[in-house]
């Protein structure tokens, strides 16, 4: 059994021990516009996500196909605005799309909003895994909510990064689905907690 494995079942019993076997999702911070009146919108892009290459592509599709779960809005997905964006011979940016680039794309595809995002990493970190999504209004430029997601140092001592991923951006479609409902019916709804816990099932 090589070194890494003891370290590992190690790590693991001590965790156990301090009834934290299954290290959490903090969701940092879900800011909301609160200025902002609801347009009548009906399309809306999800761009490609930027920053780490290992999750970006596998986040930015399952985000996609979490919102096309709501019956309100129709859901350009990620690939088709690749496609469409490298057509147009605009760059898709390594590290996070500006307001103006992205409004500029979501105009490529016909959308009335646009969601950017992006995922970092960064060891010896507080957070060392954090994912950031955008949505905002491709006529106005504005930013109509923003949801920052950071993970514990810990999960560090967990092989399990894609699984997080895919936690994480549950977590923001099941918020931005209630945030496409209220706009969708013209108020606001409750936003939720500034920080919470998920665990892993």
């Amino acid at each position: 059994m090589s070194a890494r494995i003891y370290l590992n079942l190690f790590l693991a019993f001590l965790l156990v021990l301090c009834g934290c076997s299954k290290p959490g999702v903090v969701i940092k911070r879900f800011d909301y516009n609160e200025r902002y009146t609801p347009s009548s919108w009906k399309k809306i892009v999800v761009l490609p996500f930027t920053g780490e290459k290992k999750f970006r592509r596998t986040a930015a599709e399952w985000f996609s196909f979490y919102l096309q779960k709501q019956p309100h809005y129709s859901i350009i997905t990620p690939t088709l605005a690749e496609i469409e964006i490298e057509k147009s011979g605009m760059n898709i940016p390594e590290k996070g799309f500006s307001s103006q680039e992205a409004r500029q794309a979501a105009r490529l595809l016909g959308a009335d909003a646009v969601f950017t995002g992006d995922v970092e990493t960064q060891k010896r970190a507080k957070s060392p895994v954090k994912i950031l999504i955008q949505l905002i209004d491709v006529k106005t430029g504005e930013k109509i909510a923003t949801h920052t997601i950071g993970y514990p140092s810990m999960v560090f001592l967990w092989d399990n990064f894609q699984e997080y991923a895919k936690l994480a951006t549950d977590a923001a479609g099941r918020d931005f689905l209630k945030v496409l409902k209220g706009l969708a019916e013209g108020r606001w709804i409750e936003p939720p907690a500034e920080k919470r816990t998920v665990q892993l099932p």
